[in-house]
């Protein structure tokens, strides 16, 4: 038994490295690895498992510590700061979303608790696709990244609603939906209650305790010992053990050890996890998804669709963008994990069909490896919007700049061309601004100020802007090369005009004088000289001999780029130029 029980465990991690290795190298999600490592290692495949349910029990430990990282996720602050989106996008998304899904179950099954469990499970997102995708992207900090994740922090906690109601279920149980709510409420309070009070009497002072012994062992055993246990009190009230794990870690993420706790069970959580989507993916009848191939195309259409058609006119209601809220839709707008979570019990307990199981399981399997394409098809279909938006401003900037004469051009309208534009308008200097962010013009414009979208880079559009007339020009985008390339197309077709540059470092500085650039100011070089005049002042230097060295280092700085015949990019340039 016991050699059976370690080929079982060898097989599993074989097939996790070996085929998650494979879906990391092509940047898709771990999570479909695990599926499709359990498919084919399951009894509708290969075989290879003697025993399919050690699987399942190491995973449902995964889950629980899953819910458990939610929780230590969620600090009431993040939530009060996203509180529009979360408590209102959110709760939005997943009523509407249920309620169309739901109904469409209705229509077929006649059941309504099936169907309102079916809606709200199909009406979650993947959190773990959809957050790997805005942080590989670097969409994160971008506006329809906040509203996607807030909306995801309401499905997590709709999540643990929904498995305290499906706890509740069982085909012997006779009660109205409405009554399994309310128990379910009744004994989430309850917990909740005494867990908190087990939260603010032991969990920190226990913690301080832990923490002052400088063991990581004990601190590792410590947190497990509060996941379990708290796991185990939400179960004695007939509850899952998922609510609680959540609930020890809502507690926890008020407190300062936050972070070394999230860090300390992310390998133990990470691994059952993945062992809980294997268990998932040996329950996929693989000849039931090839026999059923129209019939799973066609309901995954229509999942997108009615996600699509539920939650994109609410982002308009709540005044975001088209842009944003088209991106953010389509972000959203696939099945999530937390389908396997919900619907498993449901299915072994014999409330859903087979076959019906197996649908769901194979739409929200495709759904989420969809999920990237989608997001790279709403950037394209809002590139293509703001590419009309900028036909629409170059036509603009035609029209208000016409007369314009001895102006200054601002390309970038950052931070730092902002700054600009604001001391040209104290000084009374016209000028007119460019950027490739279309939030910043669209800031801008909203403000009276004249910016346009467009590319800095491009000809054509400097012309639009009046570059044949205008005084100077002042390069402060944020991409070094980009800078670059602007600078040296201003230079070559605007000879007459002063082509002043923002830089980073002086990376580029000996190829943009070439190219005649007038002045370059490296952006680190003035911060970093105040900084050292501060040292120098607390260490008791005198003011004039500190103004005096940080002028000799400035003088000493600017001379110090590299001379022609040493600088290779100087050359590379010089000779680009010439052909």
């Amino acid at each position: 038994m016991h050699g059976s029980f370690l080929a079982d465990v060898l097989t599993l991690l074989l097939a996790a490295v070996f085929v998650v290795s494979i879906f990391r190298f092509f940047h898709i999600s771990s999570i479909l690895g695990y599926l499709t490592a359990g498919l084919l290692i399951g009894p509708h495949a290969l075989n290879l498992l003697s025993n399919v349910d050690n699987a399942g029990m190491l995973g449902e430990f995964g889950v629980v510590f899953l819910l458990f990282t939610l929780g230590l996720k969620m600090p009431l602050q993040r939530l009060q700061v996203l509180r529009r989106y979360v408590f209102g996008l959110g709760f939005a998304q997943i009523a509407l979303t249920t309620g169309l899904i739901g109904l469409a179950v209705f229509s077929i099954f006649k059941d309504l608790e099936i169907a309102l469990l079916i809606g709200a499970a199909l009406a979650l997102s993947s959190t773990a696709v959809s957050m790997q995708v805005l942080t590989e992207r670097g969409e994160f900090a971008l506006r329809y990244g906040r509203v996607s994740f807030a909306v995801l922090l309401f499905q997590d906690l709709a999540v643990v609603i929904l498995i305290s109601l499906v706890s509740a279920l069982g085909p012997e149980d006779s009660h109205s939906l409405g009554y399994e709510l309310a128990l379910a409420g009744v004994k989430a309070f309850v917990s909740l209650l005494m867990i908190t009070l087990l939260g603010r009497l032991i969990f920190r002072p226990l913690y301080r305790g832990i923490a002052q012994l400088a063991s990581p062992e004990l601190f590792v055993a410590v947190t497990l010992l509060v996941v379990l246990t708290t796991a185990a009190i939400t179960a004695a009230f007939g509850l899952s053990m998922e609510l609680g794990a959540f609930l020890a870690g809502l507690l926890l993420s008020e407190t300062e050890y936050r972070h070394q706790v999230e860090a300390d069970i992310q390998p133990f959580y990470g691994l059952l996890l993945g062992l809980f989507f294997i268990s998932v993916g040996m329950t996929i009848d693989l000849n039931f998804v090839i026999g059923a191939i129209p019939l799973v195309l066609g309901s995954l259409a229509l999942l997108l669709v009615i996600k699509v058609v539920a939650f994109y006119p609410m982002c308009l209601l709540f005044n975001l963008p088209k842009a944003v809220a088209l991106r953010a839709t389509l972000l959203l707008s696939t099945g999530g994990e937390f389908v396997f979570v919900l619907l498993r019990p449901v299915l072994k307990d014999g409330l859903i069909t087979h076959e019906m199981g197996q649908l769901i399981y194979a739409v929200v399997g495709l759904s989420m490896a969809l999920t990237p394409f989608l997001a790279s098809l709403g950037s394209f279909i809002t590139h293509r919007w703001q590419e009309q938006e900028a036909d629409a401003s170059l036509h603009s900037a035609k029209q208000e700049i016409i007369d314009l004469k001895n102006h200054v051009i601002v390309c970038g309208f950052g931070r730092v061309g902002k700054l600009i534009a604001r001391l040209l308008t104290e000084k009374m200097v016209p000028y007119v601004a460019i950027d490739n962010d279309m939030a910043r013009v669209s800031e801008g414009r909203a403000k009276g100020l004249p910016v346009f979208y467009g590319d800095a880079r491009r000809v054509h559009m400097m012309r639009t802007l009046g570059a044949d007339r205008a005084r100077a020009a002042v390069v402060c985008m944020d991409k070094p090369r980009c800078a670059v390339e602007a600078t040296l197309m201003l230079c070559r077709q605007f000879p007459h005009m002063d082509v002043c540059v923002r830089m980073r470092d002086n990376q580029y500085e000996m190829a943009l004088h070439q190219a005649g650039a007038k002045v370059i100011m490296p952006e680190n070089l003035e911060p970093s000289l105040q900084l050292a005049s501060h040292a120098l002042q607390a260490v008791g230097t005198p003011s004039d001999e500190i103004d005096q060295v940080i002028d000799t280092f400035r003088r000493a700085y600017r001379q110090s780029a590299p001379s022609p015949e040493s600088a290779p990019l100087a050359r590379s340039q010089k000779t680009t130029s010439k052909a």
